[in-house]
């Protein structure tokens, strides 16, 4: 449970988002984030069990394509959070939602080395393989909710600042610099 929360309480593409998105929706309105950050998590935890990542030890390629696509969307990503003006109609604009979360951790560099790392590491061979396999999972899915929440509460904190013109426009150049800085990441 210690490295699961201390590998998902540090930053990384996924805690700058749901700061982001507590600092401009709010913690209710960012649970469908969260949710599918879960999900999407579970889903990738449960292909690496099975062994996705012998797939890329044999295809070597599509590591690199996955690499590419990491690469481009958290730069998409940055920008499009730095670049982000003061909306007018905070209702019209919208959060990310599960479907959308879910399927980011498929290119979540972040993601898949921690949950690479958790299920080399703290599973057992032979026939406890699966019950110690399913207990990581459930481990990560708990260890990780309070570093989840304590990310959308620091964007929850600054939410009243984001008024001033002036704090937002920085406040946004910053989260994108921050998920920008997650890039090296994907190189190490």
């Amino acid at each position: 449970m210690l490295f699961c929360l201390i590998s998902t309480i540090t930053p990384g593409p996924n805690n700058i988002l749901l700061a982001n998105s507590g600092a401009n929706f709010g913690i209710r309105r960012t649970l469908p984030h969260v949710i599918g950050i879960r999900f999407g998590m579970t889903i990738l935890h449960i292909m690496i069990l099975f062994g996705l990542g012998e797939m890329f030890k044999h295809w070597p390629y599509l590591h690199k394509v996955f690499t590419f696509i990491a690469a481009s969307y958290i730069v998409y990503m940055s920008i499009k959070i730095a670049c982000s003006k003061m909306p007018s109609d905070k209702k019209s604009l919208q959060p990310m939602g599960i479907l959308q979360a879910a399927s980011f951790q498929a290119i979540n560099p972040k993601s898949w080395a921690s949950l690479m790392t958790a299920s080399s590491v703290f599973t057992l061979t032979g026939e406890l393989y699966w019950s110690s396999a399913l207990l990581c999972i459930m481990m990560f899915n708990i260890a990780t909710l309070p570093g989840t929440f304590m990310w959308i509460t620091i964007g929850k904190l600054v939410s009243k600042r984001l008024q001033e013109p002036k704090f937002h426009r920085y406040f946004s150049v910053s989260m994108g610099l921050l998920l920008l800085a997650t890039l090296p990441m994907i190189f190490i």
